[in-house]
């Protein structure tokens, strides 16, 4: 015999079960190309985090400011049986426009150890170190675009109020 020990290696990997991950799409003026936009996106994105995506729900041409849409309200069926682990959408505003409405949401999602994902949001409730961090630089972010929104609007405004009354004649 040889004076090398011999040396056994076991190796098991236990199988895991994926998690069961949605794409949830919104887009508010029906538009099927934007809708299918969203979708590629976020396929392409839960593909290269390993993550299984099982349903995609679309709400084409809905508001979001409330929670009342058909494909929103399937998805928070699965959630409630347990068929859903993970929710993928492309910012926070597919959700809901309403950051305090979200805010519960996400809440609720959280409590139900639910994984919340916004692509273009960087904002992922897994990390809970940054959470309230992800979700603060959010709000911020659309505090400034819709903000700068108001301004261009009021500013819109003005310049026709004063062709209005340049067009006026004099007394």
């Amino acid at each position: 015999m040889s004076d090398k020990p011999i040396v056994a290696v076991y190796c098991r990997l236990a199988k895991k079960e994926t998690p069961k991950a949605v794409i949830y799409c919104r887009v508010a003026s029906a538009d099927d190309f934007a809708i299918k936009a969203q979708e590629e996106t976020l396929r392409n994105y839960a593909a290269e985090q390993l993550l299984a995506v099982g349903e995609v729900y679309s709400d084409n041409g809905a508001n979001g400011l409330s929670f009342d849409r058909p494909a929103f309200q399937e998805m928070m069926s699965a959630i409630k049986k347990g068929e859903v682990d993970c929710v993928i959408v492309k910012s926070i505003c597919r959700i809901s426009r309403n950051y305090l409405q979200f805010g519960k949401w996400l809440y609720d999602m959280c409590s139900r150890n639910i994984r919340v994902i916004a692509v273009n949001d960087s904002f992922n409730s897994k990390d809970r170190h940054n959470l309230n961090k992800s979700f603060a630089e959010t709000i911020e972010k659309y505090y400034k675009e819709t903000h700068s929104q108001r301004i261009k609007a009021g500013i819109e405004l003005a310049w026709q109020r004063k062709l209005e009354l340049s067009a006026k004649p004099s007394k």
